[in-house]
């Protein structure tokens, strides 16, 4: 394996794994200001992972830039305040990561803490319906994040 495919490889696992942590850590924000602090952390982290890579793969010419803003749009469905935009924020979401499943998308809503029921089901039915063509060189990362003993319904309630 040639050491710019290790790379790639690296940083997708990395990224990968963090997701999945934040996915499975059952977190509930209880507040906008713990909302905005946790998605402030993603925000860092994301761009520690991606100077790391970038060093990494200097000369590569590899894209450092893909992997990290899912970090980064995940962190932004944290922030938002307003929970009217909270649909528009993740159709922005599905749209750059078209894998992303309903379980997904029920667990972000479920962390932030505001989101109602009936919000829940609104957005994932309407996303549902919606075509998800992914880029011709979209890298699926979505695919390899369970969402933990969860099921939909579970999470909708």
């Amino acid at each position: 394996m040639s050491q710019k495919k290790m790379t790639l490889e690296c940083h997708r696992r990395v990224v990968v794994e963090y997701i999945k942590a934040i996915m499975s850590k059952r977190i509930t924000f209880k507040n906008a200001e713990e909302r905005r602090e946790g998605a402030d952390r993603m925000n860092r982290e994301a761009e520690q992972f991606r100077f790391l890579f970038k060093k990494l793969a200097a000369g590569s010419g590899e894209d450092t830039e893909g992997l990290c803003s899912v970090i980064e749009g995940i962190a932004e469905v944290f922030k938002l305040t307003d929970p009217s935009l909270l649909y528009l924020e993740v159709s922005t979401l599905v749209s750059k990561h078209p894998d992303i499943r309903d379980e997904h998308i029920a667990a972000l809503l479920t962390m932030r803490g505001d989101a109602s029921r009936e919000m829940k089901q609104t957005i994932i039915e309407t996303l549902d319906k919606g075509p998800s063509q992914p880029s011709p060189n979209y890298v699926p990362i979505f695919k390899d994040i369970t969402v933990p003993t969860l099921t939909v319904q579970k999470l909708l309630k």
